[in-house]
């Protein structure tokens, strides 16, 4: 810390003469300014230019205008316009801003042009370095943006990403076509090296567990092996999962949380959405993205992990395995198109990999993760939204007939799911095409519901409080439906949900399940209802579907809660209505 910075910012006076830890670099994307008069000035996109909200230790950034040109300065305290500081040049939701240059409006389709001619370029806005008690926010320094930019990895994973991920990854319509633009130069060379270490690592356990007593073999881990080779290699597989720890936090998707300074890692939850102005975490730094710190929580993971028993994990094709014969299971499938859980894994494979294709070169022979064969509803892989949910149908009935088939007598198979119900019809109430889908699926294989249980799994985290988001995972308990089942009209079926879901309801609103997840775990006790039947036929002597028992459920659900309300005073019926 200079005098220099001292005179323009007395707060440094105690750091005076002193060097820092940098905890992160924080920079905002740029475009060129779409006003011809300043078509050579990058101005910055930045959602925010506050760098700490907490009361009392309030810091943002302040772009000063400089001729034809701009820098970044840092002031501490409450900035004047606090709103315009909290916006920074965002105009609205989405990629829209405003050029500081001349305020002109910088709307999407423009970014998007400018990105995908990759002409995105970015600008450091401030620095976050180590206080003697907390987070000291320094103003950029050429010499810090200049050694950023000098960096050259020597590799990078050049795989592209699924044209779909444009649904998953945001940026994916900014410029980001294979999975190294998600990162940094100088991130990519943090990356690659700490991944390489992982081998050399590797090499130096296995001269000293062999010096140390252990038989000094060269038989693999794959092959069960106990010997040097083998511990070494369990050791490298630990220190792979702490670079990949690493990827979470050291790409240009993660961004500065200016409530709680600290960095928030690229997966909040299962996407990876756009971020214009994000944090480069210094791997060296003894704050929250340091490589340390992923080694301790690797550590910790192994610490607690039961060493007494052993633990197996195979890959096979739900429709056609056979491992399940006369064993309990309890499943999570996939839920429908909610997440393209293939295409998200390869943002970790593909650093994976290369620590470990020669520990397990079979499991690593793919340069990306096998797509074709997941069993979601995927338009992009089957042209069309339709053959999408024929292929999940289908896949989803195979997989779950051959579970009917193979599970134990003697006890239910227990199927997670967590689906969101969200397609509203006007006719026919709240109707989800995954849950019908997936509920089509258990059905045709043979299975009858008997009930659900409601778990709580969720993590009430920042970014999930911000989304209308289960807080509780749906256990549906299924046992096979007898070659007896009878026979029900669609009067029948109505008449057994109306008697016997208030008892089902009641019993779960006692164990204080969460009003967001009421109308996922009433499908339990309907479909129980619903399924104890071989068929349920309507008027014309037609099979009632899947959809139309769900429709059913849903509105017996909306009666008995509009019963339970008659008992309440006018003002809380108000406000439950309202809630609704």
């Amino acid at each position: 810390i200079t005098e220099e910075m001292v005179r323009q910012r007395p707060d440094l006076e105690r750091y005076k003469g002193r060097k820092l830890t940098v905890i992160a670099w924080l920079w905002a994307r740029t475009v060129k300014s779409p006003n011809p008069a300043f078509a050579d000035v990058e101005v910055p996109l930045a959602s925010t230019f506050m760098l700490s909200t907490k009361k009392g230790k309030e810091a943002y950034v302040e772009p000063v205008i400089e001729g034809r040109g701009y820098r970044f300065v840092v002031k501490v305290g409450q900035p004047e316009d606090v709103d315009a500081a909290k916006r920074g040049t965002k105009l609205a939701r989405g990629a829209n801003f405003h050029c500081v240059m001349s305020g002109a409006v910088i709307n999407d389709p423009y970014i998007k042009a400018e990105s995908m001619a990759g002409r995105m370029g970015a600008r450091l806005m401030a620095i976050v370095a180590e206080g003697d008690r907390g987070r000291v926010y320094l103003a950029p320094t050429p010499e810090h943006e200049e050694i950023a930019v000098l960096a050259e990895p020597t590799w990078k994973p050049d795989e592209p990403m699924n044209r779909d991920t444009q649904n998953l990854v945001s940026g994916r319509g900014y410029g980001f076509f294979t999975w190294s633009d998600l990162f940094t130069p100088r991130q990519l060379v943090a990356l690659t090296t700490f991944s390489d270490l992982v081998a050399e690592a590797m090499e130096r356990v296995k001269r000293d567990t062999a010096n140390a007593g252990l038989p000094n073999d060269d038989q693999p881990l794959r092959d069960r092996g106990a010997g040097a080779a083998a511990y070494a290699e369990a050791v490298g597989v630990y220190l792979a999962f702490a670079v990949d720890k690493a990827v979470n936090m050291w790409s240009s998707l993660c961004f500065w949380m200016n409530d709680r300074g600290a960095m928030r890692e690229t997966f909040a939850r299962q996407a990876l959405p756009m971020v214009w102005d994000y944090a480069e975490a210094n791997p060296f730094s003894s704050s929250g993205g340091n490589f340390s710190h992923f080694l301790d929580k690797v550590a910790m993971a192994v610490g607690s992990v039961p060493a007494e028993s052993t633990g197996k994990s195979n890959t096979d094709n739900a429709t056609e395995q056979a491992r399940s014969n006369g064993r309990l299971v309890s499943t999570d499938p996939p839920y429908y198109d909610n997440i393209g859980y293939a295409d998200l894994s390869d943002f970790f494979y593909v650093w994976l990999r290369r620590s470990l294709k020669r520990t397990f070169p079979d499991l690593f022979a793919m340069m990306a993760v096998p797509k074709a064969e997941e069993l979601i509803a995927s338009p992009y892989r089957h042209n069309a939204k339709e053959e999408a949910e024929r292929f999940f149908l289908g896949g989803m009935t195979h997989a779950m007939q051959r579970l009917a088939e193979q599970a134990h007598p003697s006890f239910p198979v227990t199927i997670y799911y967590a689906f969101k119900q969200s397609e509203k019809q006007r006719n026919t109430g709240i109707i989800s095409t995954g849950w019908e889908t997936f509920l089509e699926a258990v059905i045709r294989a043979g299975f009858g519901i008997t009930g659900t249980w409601p778990v709580r799994t969720e993590q009430a985290a920042a970014l999930k409080a911000t989304v209308n988001a289960l807080a509780s995972s749906i256990v549906l308990v299924c046992r096979q439906r007898p070659t007896t089942a009878p026979t029900a009209t669609r009067r029948e079926l109505v008449a057994a949900l109306r008697a016997e879901l208030p008892t089902a309801l009641a019993h779960l609103q006692s164990g204080n399940i969460a009003p967001v997840d009421l109308a996922q775990a009433a499908i339990g006790p309907g479909m129980a209802v619903f399924t104890r039947y071989a068929k349920v036929l309507n008027a014309e002597g037609q099979p009632v579907s899947v959809r139309e028992a769900l429709a059913l459920i849903n509105q017996i659900l909306d009666e008995v809660l509009a019963e339970q309300e008659g008992d309440f005073d006018p003002d809380s019926r108000w406000a439950l209505a309202w809630f609704e």
